[in-house]
């Protein structure tokens, strides 16, 4: 046994998967989790993982070290605290997986947005090419049993997140990670608990993108001056890819009821045509950034083209959960930020144009929702019915606040309702709702089956 691990927060959804992958690796792996609901909890308890939802001392005997993750454990959490005075090692849990992978070749994709689903699409156009790689994603995707996979192999792919790995202190969740190639995605003012203004996150990235060793990647969206800006950092080589310019650009785009098709170009020469059931202009930007990332992993366009007609997507990114043919289009999402919201309603806007556009949405934290009120005000102005909910405190939850979703919709261009619970929520958006509709759910933690339950209303 290699030593014994105990995870705080354990039936999380990435830190689940790195338990049980540790576990696997021949780590002894035990796990506390006060607030755990399903399906994390009852998923853990299945694979036969050792785990409380109290706290007692005795749990800590043989414990090599505590594995930690993201901003809810504090050094007064009483685990922390007897660790500490025990000598009890206390890291993140990107630390150590960072630590797990220090041998292999890691692809990061790192950014405000995009990063799950091109995280995910790259380690399975790897995987369909028969590369076998390891893999950490936030959310599952679809093509994979679960989020993580840390078998030993040659290459990692890694979701990377800017964010503090633990509240025990301020380095990055993917500095751990320390990638040979980096995806930047796009860079916004985004976890102001963290980051008080933009160019506190654009510092971050500066930092990150110099770390970058000299014989690396760095793949970029060129159509974002701030992203280019932090490219300037990297001592490594560079690749953009975008819709207007770069050394990856998409032609001819169309966009489908079953997804996105476009001509990659590179440059100036025609690749090929890719088909990918994705929806949006996001999506499209995602997928160059994944083909240019595999293109120079030695992967062929061919390989590519195969692995990109198969990719399923990962859960709660645009999934219709509505039957083929429903009357009313359901689509689930985790559009936690006001740019994600606008994007996906003008995905729908592309792929349905004959389609009323409904929206529920669900705020996510406090201080998100006051930092980007105004972005909030006008994300939604292209939908033709908004509904807003109450705010998801998350790791804020308990904390006083002096902003409501009724805020946001109070400054809304378009048809708005507040509803403050999910009951009137769902009894309004049922009355509603039309045939031809397509109603996307935004929503996190409380309302994350909305979008089913109104499938299941709507469409018998």
């Amino acid at each position: 046994m290699k030593g014994h691990l105990y995870f705080i927060g354990i039936t999380g959804h990435a830190i689940r998967g790195v338990a049980l992958a540790a576990r696997d690796l021949g780590y002894e792996v035990s796990g506390l989790d006060e607030p755990a609901v399903p399906p994390g909890s009852d998923w853990v308890t299945e694979q036969g993982i050792p785990w409380k939802r109290q706290y007692n001392p005795s749990q800590l005997e043989g414990v090599t070290a505590v594995i930690v993750t993201g901003a809810h454990v504090s050094d007064s959490y009483p685990p922390i605290r007897d660790a500490r005075r025990q000598g009890i090692a206390i890291k993140s849990y990107a630390q150590l997986v960072g630590e797990l992978t220090s041998q292999a070749h890691v692809i990061s994709v790192a950014g405000t947005h995009g990063k799950t689903t091109t995280t995910s699409l790259i380690a399975w156009l790897l995987e369909s090419a028969g590369r076998k790689p390891d893999f950490l994603v936030g959310i599952r995707p679809f093509n994979f049993e679960s989020s993580v996979r840390l078998s030993g192999s040659k290459v990692m792919v890694a979701e990377g997140d800017e964010y503090r790995a633990s509240k025990l202190e301020d380095k990055s969740k993917v500095e751990y990670y320390h990638p040979d190639t980096l995806v930047l995605t796009s860079v916004e003012h985004d976890h102001p608990d963290m980051f008080p203004d933009l160019a506190s996150v654009v510092k971050r990235f500066r930092h990150i993108v110099a770390g970058l060793p000299k014989t690396g990647r760095l793949v970029v969206w060129s159509g974002s001056e701030t992203v280019i800006e932090i490219a300037e950092s990297a001592k490594c080589s560079v690749i953009t890819y975008g819709l207007d310019a770069g050394d990856y650009i998409a032609r001819d785009i169309a966009y489908q009821p079953t997804g996105i098709e476009f001509d990659v170009e590179f440059n100036d020469e025609i690749l090929g045509r890719i088909a990918v059931p994705l929806y949006g202009k996001h999506n499209v930007l995602n997928v160059l950034a994944a083909v240019a990332v595999c293109l120079s992993e030695g992967l062929t366009f061919d390989q590519i083209l195969d692995g990109a007609a198969g990719f399923k997507g990962a859960y709660r990114r645009f999934n219709i959960v509505s039957s083929p043919g429903a009357p009313v289009t359901v689509v689930d999402d985790y559009a936690h930020h006001p740019t994600e919201a606008t994007t996906n309603i003008e995905a729908a806007k592309l792929h349905f144009p004959e389609r009323r556009v409904v929206v529920v949405y669900r705020p996510h934290t406090y201080t998100r929702t006051a930092a980007l009120l105004k972005e909030y005000q006008r994300a939604f102005d292209r939908a033709d019915l908004v509904y807003i909910t109450d705010i998801e405190g998350a790791r804020e939850a308990g904390l006083e606040h002096s902003v409501s979703g009724n805020d946001i919709v109070q400054a809304l261009k378009v048809p708005a309702l507040y509803t403050a619970n999910r009951a009137d929520l769902i009894k309004h958006t049922t009355k509603d709702s039309k045939p031809g509709d397509i109603i996307l759910c935004f929503t996190v933690s409380g309302y994350d089956e909305v979008a089913r339950e109104l499938a299941a209303k709507l469409n018998g």
